[in-house]
């Protein structure tokens, strides 16, 4: 008789484990759904914020998805030229930093400027972020336009990046090796040990549903984490100098990603600063005068 009943139990476990399974992945995909969707909202600010003349500009990244900005031609060119990108969530004006007051200033000493919306974001196309799965051809798109408007080679083209934007910048490289200098704020090593840091404050959910959500965002929406690594790319251009910029008291990409960027960079003119007594992206807001001096300083040093 016990041969008889044993299976009963057994079953039943299964079918609970079953049921909790479908749950586990319905409420991993539900979230992932809703996390991986842009918060979109059109630029506050017009292009007069930056310059009183500017050129509306859409072009297409390689995969077809078309992306508008502003382009804005130095009063005294000097052949080159930046491109400004923003974070998650974000637009080309109401960034993280202050893209328009970084434009003015690069702009006074003849850099020509590209600010433009990544995918999903303010007027260019699309729905979902990706860390740079797929906004890494955004900005090779970008790079070109602005190589395109200058009449410049790619080399004379700066970027100048931050948070989700700076992980794309990185993402990048291999689609425009050649392309000049790169200062990086609050950029992230990889994807994956970043969601696994900051999953749970942005979905609610305990840690254990993160990996699940990730799978779910790679399943159903080609957004694969895994294949975003920023470092490796940074590890691999032993030809190339960056600025890195990070806050000390970063809760969203904490300061050890930095740290470990600068360490996997070879060349000798790689830089960190680390600000003080400062949360995400903030160290421009912070210390605005030191953030332009840095930064001005590298991009005159690689772009001589």
């Amino acid at each position: 008789m016990r041969s008889l009943v044993r299976p009963v139990p057994l079953r039943a476990a299964a079918a609970a484990i079953a049921v909790l399974l479908v749950a586990y992945l319905g409420i991993c995909f539900k979230y992932a759904d809703t996390l991986t969707r842009v918060e979109r909202k059109a630029p506050a600010r017009t292009a007069a914020y930056v310059a009183p003349a500017h050129e509306d500009v859409s072009f297409r990244a390689d995969d077809g998805v078309t992306l508008r900005g502003w382009w804005f031609t130095a009063p005294s060119p000097r052949g080159r030229a930046v491109v400004l990108v923003h974070g998650k969530d974000q637009t080309r004006i109401d960034s993280s930093f202050p893209t328009g007051r970084i434009a003015r200033t690069l702009l006074e000493r003849g850099y020509s400027a590209l600010l433009f919306d990544l995918r999903g974001h303010g007027e260019s196309e699309g729905l979902r972020w990706g860390l740079g799965r797929y906004e890494a051809l955004d900005i090779a798109a970008a790079v070109d336009l602005a190589a395109q408007k200058a009449a410049v080679p790619r080399s004379r083209v700066a970027v100048v990046a931050e948070s989700m934007g700076a992980g794309s910048a990185a993402m990048a490289l291999p689609l425009v090796p050649d392309v000049g200098p790169m200062v990086l704020d609050s950029v992230y090593t990889a994807a994956v040990p970043l969601v696994d840091e900051v999953g749970p404050s942005y979905s609610g959910l305990p840690s254990w549903f993160t990996p699940g959500m990730v799978l779910m965002a790679r399943i159903f929406f080609d957004i694969d984490l895994a294949t975003v690594v920023p470092v490796e790319q940074v590890r691999s251009r032993t030809d190339r100098p960056f600025l890195f910029i990070a806050c000390e008291r970063d809760s969203t990409v904490a300061v050890h990603h930095a740290l470990q960027m600068k360490a996997a960079s070879a060349h000798p003119a790689t830089q960190l600063w680390v600000a003080p007594d400062c949360g995400h992206v903030k160290a421009y807001a912070m210390y605005p005068a030191e953030w332009e001096r840095r930064v001005l300083a590298f991009l005159e040093e690689q772009m001589k």
